[in-house]
């Protein structure tokens, strides 16, 4: 009898936490789970004063304590946890070059590694851009080290490549997954004005800013509904009462899988106005919900407009009008559900094939 394939997932963050590499990782946990991986993770989270062992859905999840800064998430004993996690697996799979825990890449050197960094250049703040210009060279180190490296886009390997060169010839295209029967099972919120979704982390460069600016130009029957978490929280609850709009926006912090469901449900148009993404989750979601999809323009957006959106995406720059102009052209249309969106049980067994290469010295 074949033993199963070990695999550790190192990781930033991973659920209850809300995020898209949280997202990335808790599905691709689970699928790997079901098709027989013995699957452990290893993550941080703030505000955990020890290291904790949960079991959500019989994972095993080690929870370390993680730094309260906002540059960098950064967790000492997840990255030691990290570099020391081939010893008792096959396959170790590092996340994110953009937390300290992306060191643990390091680890193959010695063990198969494989390494998805979620990859968009600097960092989300001044501060964090600055360090990034000091961690390019050990950058190049992780690249190096890792077996195989795994982009969610082809923009973000494009970007990546011209960062790192030396890793495109073990660069791969994995996009990120959608748990597309969840989101269509979801009961939309009764009784809801026509709403306008942002779903992500309160962060500048997310935008969500240039969002509610644009709603005292639209219809004074449209809410905008803000579910997520972040530093920006208390700056645009400032902005929508200077603006005059704080009765049509809805801040809920944040919410649990199924709430988040019921919202791309329940909503007529989702707005994502990011600087940058390595691909862009929750317009996807939102495609898969119905629902029609407003976008900067950047290439992740272009990227998953083409290939995954159908005729539900309209880019456009940050300005006030310009949102409002494509919101309200999307809130005339009747909801669509021709989105040719990848689903998670793909994403695991693309992802597999991965792992399988590198454990025969493949790139």
């Amino acid at each position: 009898m074949t033993a199963p394939l070990r695999v550790t997932l190192v990781t930033p963050g991973f659920p209850p936490e809300r995020g898209g590499v949280e997202a990335h990782t808790g599905h691709l946990a689970r699928e790997l789970s079901a098709r027989g991986v013995d699957v452990r993770v290893l993550t941080a989270r703030r505000g955990v004063p020890r290291p904790v062992l949960e079991r959500p859905g019989g994972v095993p999840v080690r929870v370390f304590p993680a730094w309260r800064t906002t540059v960098m998430s950064i967790s000492p004993r997840l990255l030691l946890a990290g570099l020391r996690a081939g010893r008792g697996s096959d396959v170790v799979h590092v996340h994110s070059y953009h937390a300290a825990c992306g060191f643990a890449a390091l680890g193959g050197f010695a063990r198969p590694v494989v390494f998805t960094p979620h990859y968009h250049g600097g960092g989300h703040s001044r501060q964090a851009s600055a360090l990034h210009v000091v961690y390019r060279f050990v950058g190049r180190l992780l690249f190096r080290a890792a077996r195989a490296v795994v982009c969610v886009s082809r923009a973000e390997r494009d970007q990546l490549v011209g960062d790192f060169p030396g890793a495109a010839d073990r660069a791969h295209v994995v996009p990120n997954g959608v748990d597309v029967a969840a989101i269509r099972a979801a009961e939309p919120f009764p009784d809801q004005p026509r709403t306008v979704l942002s779903l992500g982390r309160l962060e500048p460069y997310k935008r969500v800013a240039a969002l509610l600016r644009a709603l005292p130009l639209l219809p004074p029957d449209v809410q905008v509904v803000v579910v997520g978490t972040g530093s920006q929280s208390d700056e645009l609850r400032g902005l929508a009462a200077d603006l005059g709009v704080a009765g049509r926006v809805r801040f809920t912090g944040g919410v649990d899988d199924h709430q988040v469901h019921r919202w791309l449900r329940t909503a007529a148009v989702l707005v994502s106005l990011s600087e940058h993404e390595a691909f862009g989750m929750a317009p996807v979601e939102a495609a898969a919900a119905g629902a029609g999809v407003v976008l900067s323009d950047i290439p992740a957006h272009r990227e998953i407009a083409a290939e995954h959106l159908g005729g539900a995406a309209r880019l456009v720059g940050p300005e006030p009008a310009a949102v409002a102009a494509a919101v309200t052209q999307a809130l005339a249309e009747t909801r669509r559900d021709e989105a040719d969106v990848p689903d998670w049980g793909r994403i695991a067994e693309e992802t597999l094939a991965i792992y399988r290469s590198a454990l025969r010295g493949e790139d």
